[in-house]
C-alpha cells in the first residue's frame, strides 16, 4: 500500500470542504464511516471512490483501492492512518492528530497497523458485524440516560424516606446510636480535622434536627432529580445529604447497598446535565466516560458477587448445594423464600449454577458494542435481581442494581413507544471533557 505514489497535491475543482474517499464496496469502511460522519459533523464530506475517483485523475486508482484518501480545498492530499488522524483533526477530535505528528514512533506503528487492516478487510467485517453489527456508528443515550437519572432519584427517595421514619429510634438523641455520642467520640480522638474522616453535616450540627433536615432535603432533592431541576446540583447535593447520613448513620447504614448508592450517586454527579431544567425527551447525549465507568461498575458488582461466593472457602458454593441453606439463613426470608427452599435438590442446584453463569459471565456482554448482546445482558441481569428480591430483603439493593442496568441498553433497544419521547435536545450541557477525564483518573 505505501509503495503507491500518491501525489502531495491536487486540482481540486472548487471543493467546498475536506473531502475523504472511501471503498464504497467494501462493508467495513462504510461500518467506520459511519463512525466517523458522527465525529465530524458537516466538516468532513464523504464520498465512495466509485463515484469520487473520476474526479481526481491525478491520484492512481490503486491508490484509492488501498486506503481511504483526504483531499482538502487547498489541494492537499493523505492517505491511509495520516488520513483518518487529519480528517478527524478538522472534525475538532485533535488528539490522534497531535501525537500523529509529534509522539516519536506513533505514525509508523499507526500506519503499519492501518495497512494490516487493509490487508484484512475481510476478516475486521466479520469481527464488525459480530461485535458491532452493520455499523460501528455510536448509540445514542439520551433517553436512557435521562431515565437512569430519574429512576436514581426514586431509589434516593425510596432510601431517605424509609430511613426518615426510623432515625429518632437508631440515632436520635435517645436512639440506640444516639449521633451525639458518635460525633463527640470522633472530636475527641480525631480533633477538628475529623470532618475529613467522619464526613457528615452532623459533625458541626449533631442533634436530631440536623437529621430531620437532612432527610427533608434528602426528600426534595430526590424530587427534583426525578422531576428534572437542576440535575447536576441536585445529584451533588444528594450524595453530600445521603454520605452525611451514611456516615452518621454508624452501623445501620454501613450495608453493601449503602455504599453502593454513594457511588453510583457521586458518578450520576457528572454524568448529569448542566443545566436549570432537563426535561425526559430533551435531554443531551451523557459523557461517554461517566457511561463507560456506570457500566464498569455494574459489572465489578455482578463479577465480584460471583468470585466471592467461590473463593469464599464454603464448599457448598462449589458441590452445588448452597442454596439448600441459603433462603433461610439470608436477611429476612419472604414468601418467595420459603417456597424457593423447599423446591428439589436438583432444580437448586440448576438455580445455583444459572446465577454463578449469569454473575461472572454475563457482565462481559455489558461491554460488546452489538446492542442484541447489550440486551441479553440486561434481560438476564434484571431477572437475576428479581429472583434475589422475591426470595429475600436486600433493602434497595436489587432495585438500584436494575436502575444501573438499564444503561446496559442504549436508545434504540427501548420501546418504540418510549422512543417517541426523544426530541431534540435543548441548550443543556454536560460536564466538561477535562473534568470526566479527571474524574475518571
Amino acid at each position: 500500500m505505501s509503495k503507491i505514489p500518491v501525489p502531495d497535491r491536487v486540482e481540486t475543482h472548487d471543493l467546498p470542504r475536506p473531502l475523504l474517499v472511501y471503498d464504497g464496496d467494501c462493508r467495513f469502511c462504510k461500518s467506520w464511516i459511519a463512525r466517523w460522519r458522527q465525529m465530524t459533523g458537516e466538516a468532513i464530506d464523504y464520498a465512495p471512490l466509485q463515484t469520487a475517483a473520476a474526479r481526481f485523475p491525478a491520484i492512481p486508482g490503486a491508490a484509492f483501492d488501498a486506503s481511504v484518501i483526504l483531499i482538502e480545498p487547498d489541494g492537499r492530499v493523505t492517505k491511509a492512518a495520516e488520513a483518518v488522524f487529519r480528517m478527524l483533526a478538522l472534525g475538532q477530535r485533535k488528539t490522534g492528530w497531535r501525537l500523529y505528528r509529534s509522539l516519536p514512533g506513533f505514525a509508523p506503528v499507526a500506519e503499519w497497523l492501518y495497512a494490516g487492516v487493509a490487508r484484512n478487510r475481510e476478516l475486521f467485517s466479520a469481527l464488525t458485524w459480530i461485535f458491532w453489527g452493520e455499523t460501528v456508528a455510536r448509540s445514542s443515550h439520551r433517553l436512557t440516560g435521562a431515565l437512569f437519572s430519574r429512576l436514581l432519584g426514586g431509589v434516593y427517595l425510596i432510601a431517605i424516606l424509609s430511613l426518615w421514619t426510623q432515625i429518632d429510634g437508631l440515632i436520635g438523641h435517645r436512639g440506640i446510636l444516639p449521633v451525639e455520642s458518635f460525633i463527640t467520640r470522633a472530636h475527641a480522638l480525631l480533633g477538628s480535622a475529623g470532618f475529613w474522616q467522619v464526613p457528615t453535616l452532623a459533625w458541626w450540627w449533631p442533634g436530631d434536627a440536623m437529621l430531620h433536615g437532612l432527610c427533608g432535603a434528602g426528600v426534595v432533592l430526590a424530587l427534583a432529580l426525578i422531576a428534572g431541576f437542576a440535575p447536576m446540583l441536585s445529584a451533588a447535593l444528594l450524595w453530600a445529604v445521603y454520605l452525611s447520613l451514611t456516615v452518621a448513620g454508624q452501623t445501620f447504614l454501613s450495608f453493601q447497598w449503602d455504599i453502593l448508592l454513594l457511588e453510583t450517586g457521586f458518578l450520576a454527579i457528572f454524568f448529569s446535565p448542566v443545566a436549570w431544567r432537563s426535561r425526559l425527551g430533551h435531554s443531551p447525549e451523557p459523557p461517554a466516560t461517566m457511561l463507560f465507568l456506570l457500566r464498569l461498575l455494574l459489572g465489578k458488582l455482578m463479577l465480584m458477587s460471583g468470585l466471592t461466593k467461590l473463593t469464599s472457602g464454603d464448599a457448598a458454593w462449589l458441590d452445588g448445594s448452597a442454596l439448600k441453606y441459603h433462603f433461610e439463613t439470608q436477611p429476612l426470608p419472604t414468601l418467595g423464600g420459603w417456597y424457593a427452599h423447599h423446591l428439589p435438590h436438583e432444580i437448586l442446584s440448576v438455580l445455583l449454577w444459572a446465577m454463578f453463569f449469569i454473575e461472572i459471565a454475563v457482565p462481559l456482554l455489558i461491554f460488546v458494542p452489538r446492542r442484541a448482546c447489550r440486551a441479553t445482558a440486561f434481560i438476564l441481569l434484571v431477572i437475576l435481581q428479581i429472583a434475589i428480591a422475591a426470595t429475600g430483603n436486600y433493602g434497595f439493593f436489587n432495585l438500584l442494581t436494575v436502575v444501573l442496568c438499564v444503561l446496559v441498553l442504549d436508545d434504540g433497544a427501548l420501546p418504540r413507544w418510549l422512543s417517541r419521547f426523544t426530541r431534540r435536545p435543548e441548550r443543556a450541557r454536560t460536564a466538561p471533557r477535562w473534568l470526566t477525564g479527571a474524574v475518571a483518573a
